[in-house]
Parts: structure tokens; sequence; C-alpha cells
């Protein structure tokens, strides 16, 4: 899949999901930690861990993975001491949910694409259960753009403002502000002002649209 098409399906997860705590805690879990669907069901607010200023959590299976800050708080202000008593077919209905309209993704090809974006963006073949915590941590805070805010930020927001009306052919900054959330007057801004690098290079459909689960 094209790097800068999988990057705005990510993206666009992200961005849809904000105005529901609950879903966009969800979606942020697998993207930050690389979650499965029977880790996140398992999941008890007791399997968070706190060291040195890093906050790790141990699944089931004692895998242990970093998760960022903003992941953390979100899922630590849900109700319950398991705040994802889910069947996998429930988690595959909230994230087909934000996923963009020309394709659909479950939990785990919503995984397997934060996997391969990772791996893309660092050029190594990388298996993260290898690393240890530490420089996994070190990792996803180079590579990772959950864990600087990146995709939503206002640059993040602007570039996927512009991503957003080329792939869905939408240039009115009502109904895309309606659509996403986000602030009218300044997707007004971005749309009168820029211009996506999809119009550039004109590779906004990918080239191999497959991510069915393995």
């Amino acid at each position: 899949m094209d790097f800068l098409r999988l990057e705005f399906d990510i993206q666009h997860h992200l961005v849809m999901s904000r105005r529901n705590g609950y879903d966009h805690a969800l979606i942020r879990l697998i993207l930050s930690t690389l979650a499965e669907p029977e880790e996140i069901a398992s999941l008890s607010k007791k399997d968070f861990r706190f060291k040195k200023g890093l906050v790790t959590v141990c699944f089931k299976r004692n895998r242990v993975s970093p998760i960022d800050g903003e992941t953390f708080r979100l899922i630590d202000s849900l109700k319950g001491e398991k705040p994802f008593d889910l069947k996998e077919a429930e988690m595959d209905e909230i994230v087909s949910r934000y996923s963009p309209r020309d394709r659909k993704y479950t939990a785990k090809s919503l995984r397997k694409a934060m996997v391969k974006f990772l791996r893309d963006a660092s050029f190594f073949d990388i298996e993260f259960e290898e690393l240890d915590i530490e420089k996994l941590r070190d990792f996803m805070e180079d590579f990772n753009p959950l864990y600087s805010g990146a995709w939503l930020d206002e640059d993040g927001l602007t570039e996927f403002i512009l991503n957003y009306s080329i792939v869905n052919k939408i240039e009115d900054p009502e109904k895309i502000s309606e659509e996403t959330g986000l602030d009218r007057e300044f997707v007004s801004e971005v749309i009168k002002t820029g211009k996506s690098l999809f119009s550039y290079i004109g590779k906004f459909e990918a080239k191999n649209l497959s991510l069915r689960d393995e």
C-alpha cells in the first residue's frame, strides 16, 4: 500500500473518532501499543506500570509495551477496571465506524496497517516483540506519530484536511468540518491556502488495498 495513503487511513481513524472518547481510546490503544483484540479484551487498569516516567502496559502472555501519555490518560478516565470488555466483533464495529469511505478496517487490520507504517517509516523490518522495553519506547518515540502528537497537531490536521478533501472529492469547508468535527474556520483557511501532497503525486488510490487479517 502506498505509504502516504496508508498514513492517511490510520490518521483518519484518529481524527474521526475524537468526538467519542471511548472509541478514540480504543483506536489509540491499538495504534500506541500494537495490541491484538484478545489483549485489548483482557486489559485491566492494574496492568499499567510506572517507572522513571515511563508508562507501560503488561498484556496477556506477559507482553510488555510502552503506551503514550495521552492514550493512557484517556483509558484511565474510562469507567470500570476492565475498560474494553468487548468481543472482537464489537471492536471491529468500532474501528469500521471511523474507516475511510472506500475501505473498511477491523481491529486486526488497523494494527497490521500500523505495523507496516512503522516498518516503512523506520526503513527497518523490525520484530517489535524482540525489542526490550527501553528500545521499544525509543523506537515508538522516534517513529510513532501518536507519541509526539504529530497526527493531531495543527500541521498534522492541516495535511489531513487537504488529503480528506482530495480522497473524498469534497471542497466545501462546511461539509468537511461537519464530517470531521474540525473547526470550520480552520478548515476554511486550510482549503483556501493549502495543497495536498496527494494532488502533486496523483496517488491517493493505493496500489494494493488488501489488508485482510492474517
